[in-house]
């Protein structure tokens, strides 16, 4: 699971995971993570030739997230739909309604929207250092050099970002 996931799951109230149907083993490419991240799941796609795909896929999902999720009073649902014919979609657009519900019944609305401001705060401010510290004219002066020698292994990785960090502070 890459980061830009956990990133939109922390921003959002329901995270909606839309899957394709594939042939073959389906969920042996699926993270864990992505799963347990999924408030509601959705295979697409499931028309014309698909749909039996798209129904068997569903039900491995269905038996993954129980193992995944087996002390969850809530089960994370797992529907199909076809954007093609819209078969679906009202059922889809309804668990997104059902959860975010229960959410708001529990409390947990608030409480969300709290840490994803806590969260957006901090991203912030990783994102001002992060572009400080590309700016900083000593830092400048030597990272080119330190990437070289660390990817000769001349140095490690923890010695070279100890030399930027340090450079970073003589600026101040």
């Amino acid at each position: 699971m890459g980061q830009s996931e956990v990133a939109v799951a922390g921003m959002v109230d329901t995270f909606l995971l839309l899957m394709v149907a594939r042939t073959g083993d389906q969920l042996q490419g699926i993270k864990r993570g992505i799963l347990e991240l999924a408030d509601v799941i959705t295979v697409s796609k499931a028309d014309g030739d698909n749909q039996g795909e798209a129904r068997v896929t569903a039900r491995e999902l269905k038996i993954a997230m129980r193992l995944i999720k087996s002390d969850s009073e809530h089960p994370t649902p797992v529907l199909t739909c076809s954007s093609y014919t819209g078969d679906g979609l009202d059922e889809v657009w309804q668990a997104v309604l059902d959860h975010r519900a229960t959410l708001a019944s529990e409390g947990e609305l608030d409480v969300r929207r709290a840490e994803q401001q806590r969260d957006w705060m901090w991203a912030l401010v990783m994102d001002e250092l992060t572009t400080a510290l590309r700016r900083s004219p000593k830092v400048k002066a030597i990272s080119k050099g330190l990437e070289q020698s660390v990817s000769r292994g001349d140095i490690s990785a923890v010695e070279a970002s100890v030399k930027i960090l340090d450079a970073f502070k003589a600026d101040f």
